[in-house]
């Protein structure tokens, strides 16, 4: 009689047993990794008995789209740095895909499926984050020309895990703003020159953009003096000073006579910068009918500016230029 419960007892706890559910224990949501170093996908299940796991790792620009990893206790990808541990017991099981060498790519979610049936299943997700240095999309703004006056926008935009941070500079200048825009409302030239677009996040040493503006503005002539005296037969010597994006044409007049080099008269250009220029008009030996007025003109693509000096007569030489 005692066997007879005996049996019927370890029946009892069988069928108990057959009656529990399969499950999976919570996995752990979401996983962060360096490129290059490797990382454990743990499913553990309960209670699985006969049931299939499958490892799946899942598009992450369209949800139902996955490719199968393992299936059971068969390793299904072909990548060699990619291999499955599993651990069989009774009532519990382990079903590892072990990543080696992570690359960007691996950055993905991964789907443990339960087959308990047709059409039915148990789904667990994780998602592994893979760290990397931050960069800068081409999509960011390269280099400008623009008027001044205009507004000027730039763009950068950068990836990277984590997300990084954004900030603009100029060369040897404090943080000029954070984010992925700066705005200058109405360039002008003196904001002409490089930007850097800046990006980290705490990978590597971060990365940057140079971006070039370029600032179109009309001709400004400026001159030391607009009167200019000197005795006859010394030479004068006239300068004007000259800042202009783009270029200038530069011209001397006299008596609405555009000048060349001559007997009487010696023009030289020195450009002292990009965008400055000296002109240089020397009157040899003047004479009488040569006394007036000389006009500096530069012109541009955008306006054209000029500046009159008075040549007039004086009864001693003037020192300097001439003594």
């Amino acid at each position: 009689m005692k066997n007879i419960y005996g049996v019927l007892l370890l029946l009892y706890i069988t069928l108990a047993y057959s009656q529990k559910n399969p499950f999976i224990p919570p996995i752990t949501q979401t996983l962060v990794r360096d490129i290059g170093g490797e990382v454990d996908l743990d499913c553990s299940t309960k209670h699985f008995l006969e049931f299939n796991v499958l490892w799946f790792k899942v598009t992450t620009d369209e949800i139902d789209t996955s490719i199968l990893l393992s299936s059971g206790s068969t390793l299904i990808v072909k990548d060699p740095r990619v291999s499955l541990i599993t651990e069989i017991k009774q009532d519990s099981s382990r079903f590892i895909i072990h990543i080696n060498d992570i690359q960007e790519d691996d950055a993905s979610i991964y789907r443990c499926d339960l087959i308990i049936g047709f059409n039915a299943e148990i789904s667990y997700y994780t998602e592994l984050l893979v760290r990397r240095p931050p960069f800068i999309y081409d999509n960011s703004t390269k280099s400008l020309v623009v008027e001044e006056g205009q507004s000027v926008q730039l763009a950068c935009f950068a990836g990277g895990y984590p997300t990084p941070r954004i900030f603009w500079r100029k060369p040897n200048n404090a943080i000029l703003t954070i984010g992925n825009i700066l705005k200058i409302p109405a360039i002008q030239k003196e904001d002409r020159g490089t930007y850097y677009c800046i990006a980290e996040n705490g990978v590597g040493k971060g990365t940057r953009r140079r971006i070039s503006i370029e600032v179109e503005f009309p001709p400004v002539v400026t001159v030391l003096q607009t009167r200019v005296g000197q005795a006859v037969n010394y030479d004068v010597y006239l300068e004007c000073h000259v800042e202009s994006n783009p270029p200038p044409a530069l011209i001397w007049m006299f008596n609405g006579v555009q000048l060349s080099n001559n007997k009487h008269y010696l023009i030289s250009d020195f450009a002292t910068a990009d965008d400055k220029i000296d002109s240089r008009l020397q009157i040899i030996k003047i004479k009488n009918y040569l006394y007036g007025d000389y006009i500096c003109q530069a012109a541009n693509n955008l306006e054209t500016a000029e500046i009159t000096i008075t040549v007039f007569e004086t009864v001693l030489p003037q020192c300097p230029p001439v003594c």
